[in-house]
């Protein structure tokens, strides 16, 4: 008799997490198409293939700056993650604070640069200087799960924003 109770509760709650995730699916569904239009006003299967550069002045070109601490002697695969964590950031940064700007950056390939830094004071001083010239920020603070003490400034995202203007604050880096 028992094994039919515990059956029983097992298919009621079975049947009642299938109605929830019916009922998520399809809402999620429904509200996506805004979702998306949102910051951007198409974005397809494959969009990441699709990039097709337009010729633009050199200095004119829309790109994403990533600066890493060589002070924290991270490994390789440490900072290609924090840098992934950067992108992913610097892009929720624009869609929500300058949407206008994603366009532009898209359509000349997303252009993301590596350089080096040696010092959370020297981040400090690009963010500063970032400010000074309205581009966007973002600072990526690592979990502290691996290779460095919790909450450690790790990168720094910087733009995107042209190229002549990235100059000013970054030019003086050497690449990663």
């Amino acid at each position: 008799m028992m094994g039919i109770i515990t059956s029983t509760s097992y298919l009621a709650v079975f049947s009642a997490g299938t109605i929830v995730g019916i009922t998520s699916t399809l809402t999620l569904l429904k509200f996506l198409p805004k979702i998306r239009k949102k910051g951007y006003d198409k974005w397809e299967k494959g969009q990441e293939e699709k990039f097709e550069f337009e010729p633009t002045a050199v200095n004119d070109e829309y790109r994403l700056v990533l600066a890493v601490r060589n002070d924290l002697k991270m490994q390789k695969g440490k900072i290609a993650a924090q840098c992934g964590h950067a992108s992913v950031a610097a892009y929720a940064k624009i869609l929500n604070e300058r949407p206008n700007l994603l366009p532009l950056w898209y359509r000349q390939g997303g252009t993301k640069i590596a350089v080096k830094i040696e010092s959370e004071d020297e981040l400090f001083k690009l963010d500063e200087e970032a400010k000074k010239l309205n581009v966007l920020t973002s600072v990526i603070r690592d979990a502290g799960q691996t290779q460095v003490v919790p909450g450690t400034r790790t990168v720094i995202a910087v733009g995107p924003a042209p190229k002549s203007v990235l100059d000013k604050i970054t030019g003086h880096l050497k690449l990663l």
